[in-house]
Formats: structure tokens, sequence, C-alpha cells
């Protein structure tokens, strides 16, 4: 390990607490995979064949260890680096402890039609991110009326930043497969319990 990057924290998951840790290593991603699949299943996890293994970002490979018989999942994201080193991020989810996401503390309102929902909360941050069979105007359109209603105003020069007092909500989007939009809120600021 070279350096470990402050970001070791409890995230909740859609319900699911994980506990996140980064490291800086010099190894290739592709090595570590193999160091990682072999650990794992060591370690007596089952790791599911690459044709099942989740891949949620371009340009990072992703690895999951399953304990199955005490609800835990293991998963490391493998970023290359310049210098030929690899960012490493360790998660263990604990699956045995998860409860229903409540919707009372999303960020924002959800589009009709929005599926796919994914809610994310740390100390600092809330994310939720869905699919929704809209454009982009019409995400943005959306949006302008939902959080005018709540407050919030887009930011001077800005097409998809909202602020209200100590707070504030970016909106990110893409096309998707389908016709459908990949839309991503990410609120920093002052948090509201749920």
């Amino acid at each position: 390990m070279l350096e470990q990057v402050d970001a070791s924290e409890v995230l909740d998951a859609n319900g699911v607490p994980v506990v996140l840790r980064a490291v800086v290593v010099k190894d290739s991603a592709q090595d570590l995979v193999q160091r990682f699949a072999d650990a794992f299943r060591a370690g007596g996890l089952h790791v599911p064949p690459g044709s099942e293994q989740p891949q949620l970002a371009s340009g990072v490979a992703m690895l999951t260890g399953v304990d199955m018989y005490r609800g835990l999942t293991y998963t490391v994201i493998l970023q290359p680096q310049e210098g030929g080193v690899t960012l490493v991020y360790l998660g263990e989810a604990n699956h045995a402890l998860a409860r229903e996401p409540s919707i009372a503390g999303d960020v924002a309102t959800l589009p009709p039609g929005a599926h796919g929902v994914m809610r994310v909360s740390d100390e600092s941050s809330r994310t939720l991110s869905f699919q929704v069979p809209m454009s982009e105007a019409e995400v943005r359109t959306f949006y302008a009326q939902a959080l005018g209603r709540d407050g919030w105003r887009l930011a001077d020069g800005e097409t998809s930043i909202y602020t209200r007092p100590g707070e504030e909500l970016r909106i990110i989007q893409a096309p998707a497969e389908k016709g459908m939009r990949s839309v991503v809120l990410v609120h920093r600021g002052r948090l509201r319990e749920p």
C-alpha cells in the first residue's frame, strides 16, 4: 500500500450499511482483480462468475464476494491512476442489518415514472439516483417547478445547481438505454432528518 485515502466512512446504500475504505497500491487493476478473487475464495466467499459481477461505472473494475451465511458482501472497485498505481475502494455491506429505505429522507421529489431508485447517504451528503422516461428538458422543467416550491433557487449562471441557505443540490443527468435518462441528485449542506 502506497497511501491510505481519507475515505473511511459508513454509508447507507438503499438501507444497507456499507463501510468504505480507499487505498492506493502499486499494482495494476488487472492483477488486483485476480488477487482479490483468489483471496475472496480462500476466505470462503462465493465469487459469482464475471458475467454476473456488476460493473456500475466505466473505467473501473468491480469484484464482489458474498458471505451467504453472515449476510455480508465485500466489493472492491479498482480505478487505474497515472503512474501505474491503482485506487482501490474496499466496501463491506452488511445485508443482515438492512432496513427498508425511507423516502422521507429523499433530497427531492421523484418525477413520474422514475424507477431503479438508489438512495445513498453519509455524514455530509445524500444522493438519489434513478432512471426516468423523460428528456433532458423535461427533467430540468420538472425540477425547476418542484424545487422552486420547496424554496430552492437556481444558482447564478447555472442550469443544474440549486441552492437555499446552507444547502446545495446538484442535478446530473445523462442519456440511458431505451430512451431513458439517468438522473443523479446530490445534496450537500445541512441535512434534514427523515
